[in-house]
């Protein structure tokens, strides 16, 4: 390995290092707990080096925004590859968006603007157009194989998406049992697709 190759993978560890650091913070003291100052003693540098790698803790979370919105969509992507049925994909990729809520909760929050973290409506549309475009799509394919026609199938998508988060966000924080929870989320999409069946179909 030259100098130079080196040089790029001690950054590359060190920006991973401050992300890390800046997760972790998180999940012990929240993310309104987050400063460069914290992130720089978790992982024993100065502040300034830190600054070196990110200009300013919105950077940090923009970027973290990023990633989890990258292995949501990876995630999603996957679970619907594993089988063809339109219907049966919906619902893989709706245990997906579960799994990564329960498993990620830290890279969840900053996704959907939670914990008090200072991010643009914008900015964070962007970095789940990914996540948005394989439901949207999985959802068009499953209107044209039922003969379902949407008039506004981005509506669909976000009224899927906040039934989802509401019964992600009532089980983090204990208000339904997680098993209860997953059952009505299952119970959910087979309740849209019935009524979506219905009025595409002019029922």
């Amino acid at each position: 390995m030259g100098i130079k190759e080196r040089r790029h993978r001690e950054k590359q560890i060190t920006r991973e290092a401050i992300l890390s650091a800046s997760r972790q913070i998180a999940r012990t003291q929240g993310w309104t707990a987050l400063t460069i100052r914290k992130v720089a003693e978790q992982i024993e540098y100065s502040p300034s080096m830190v600054y070196e790698y990110f200009a300013s803790k919105e950077e940090i979370l923009l970027t973290l925004l990023q990633e989890g919105s990258q292995q949501l969509a990876r995630a999603m992507q996957e679970a619907r590859a594993t089988c063809a049925d339109p219907e049966a994909q919906l619902y893989k990729i709706g245990e997906a968006f579960w799994q990564f809520a329960r498993t990620s909760p830290d890279l969840y929050q900053v996704m959907h603007g939670q914990g008090g973290i200072p991010l643009d409506a914008e900015a964070v549309a962007n970095a789940v157009e990914a996540v948005t475009s394989t439901t949207l799509e999985t959802l068009l394919e499953w209107g044209k194989a039922n003969g379902v026609k949407f008039e506004d199938a981005w509506g669909s998508i976000e009224v899927l998406w906040s039934v989802l988060h509401g019964l992600v966000s009532l089980s983090v924080v204990g208000r339904l049992d997680e098993d209860r929870a997953l059952h009505l989320m299952k119970q959910t999409v087979a309740d849209l697709l019935l009524a979506w069946t219905a009025r595409g179909r002019g029922d």
